[in-house]
């Protein structure tokens, strides 16, 4: 074999090798949202995180990728509720896989990689999680609550069914994210039904605030007259206990002042004097029976009560211009 020949050999040779490398290489760009499941032999040796997966002559290995990003499913389904009512409800429910790396490989043993694989065992279980949550609330109970309608129907996905058995999330290695009650749309019949509880208790509310408003009116006039016959109570009590106390300072002052006429008669003269000076300013001259109480008229006199001092010695006043 000449050398031309020999080479030509050679660069074939290489050749194979080169396309036999090539064909068994395995290459894969591994995306953001995305996980690699790295498959040889038909067993799972590894995940892949985001990033270049480069293996050379490997012929039995193959990357599998799987969405681990948010999705969401919208299902809508006719239920009855626990008062015999039908009705069409849509739901939400936002998931995303597990990416741990346990998860992701038995999720792959168990269900694959298929988004559409996923999205209809996911519905088959979202169907009978709203069969079972609509038998535990009224129509009325559903169409006014719904957060709790929502919460009975992640506790469903949540919660194992009995012992030994998985959760339905769990069965399906995923995350629920949220659970949304979208629309409840009921019957003609019904609702017409409702608008008319609807209008009973707008009545209801505002003969409630009217009532409320009578009552508060009412306690506030009472509170009112309270206070009213409390200030003219109190008034009274005033009065009345300053006239007991000048009567009662009225009759010290009598008692001081006929003490002291009893015990000085010059006092008593002196005062007698002074009484006749001012009925002589006056320009009238009295003249007092000898029988009169002259204590008793000076006092009258002193406290300036003409009438009660005329009513005294009316039998004994003559009056001269």
């Amino acid at each position: 074999m000449n050398m031309q020949s020999r080479l030509a050999a050679i660069v074939a040779i290489i050749a194979a090798i080169l396309a036999l490398a090539a064909a068994t290489t395995r290459f894969a760009q591994i995306d953001e949202g995305t996980r690699g499941i790295v498959v040889t032999q038909g067993a799972v040796e590894g995940i892949q995180e985001p990033g270049l997966f480069f293996r050379p002559f490997a012929p039995f290995t193959r990357i599998e990728i799987v969405n681990v990003r948010r999705q969401s499913r919208q299902i809508e389904q006719n239920v009855a509720s626990s008062d015999k009512q039908l009705y069409d409800i849509s739901i939400q429910i936002d998931f995303s896989r597990k990416t741990a790396p346990d998860a992701l490989k038995a999720m792959y043993g168990r269900i694959g990689v298929s988004d559409a694989q996923l999205n209809s065992q996911l519905d088959g279980f979202i169907s009978e999680a709203l069969k079972t949550a609509s038998t535990q609330f009224t129509l009325d109970e559903a169409l006014s609550d719904r957060g709790g309608f929502s919460q009975r129907i992640r506790q469903y996905l949540t919660t194992s069914p009995g012992d030994g058995q998985l959760a339905p999330a769990e069965q399906l290695y995923i995350n629920l994210e949220a659970v949304k009650v979208l629309d409840i749309n009921v019957g003609e019949q019904y609702a017409k039904l409702l608008a008319e509880k609807a209008n009973l208790e707008v009545q209801i509310e505002t003969e409630e605030k009217r009532r409320q408003q009578i009552e508060a009116e009412q306690a506030n006039n009472l509170f009112r007259a309270e206070q009213e016959a409390k200030v003219a109570l109190t008034t009274e009590k005033g009065r009345t206990a300053a006239a007991l106390e000048a009567a009662s300072r009225e009759s010290q002052v009598r008692t001081v002042q006929g003490k002291s006429f009893r015990d000085n008669p010059e006092l008593l003269r002196l005062r007698e004097r002074e009484l006749m000076v001012e009925m002589l300013k006056s320009g009238n001259i009295w003249f007092v029976d000898p029988n009169t109480n002259l204590t008793l008229l000076l006092d009258k006199m002193a406290s300036d009560n003409p009438a009660v001092t005329q009513q005294i010695i009316q039998e004994s006043q003559v009056i001269t211009p």
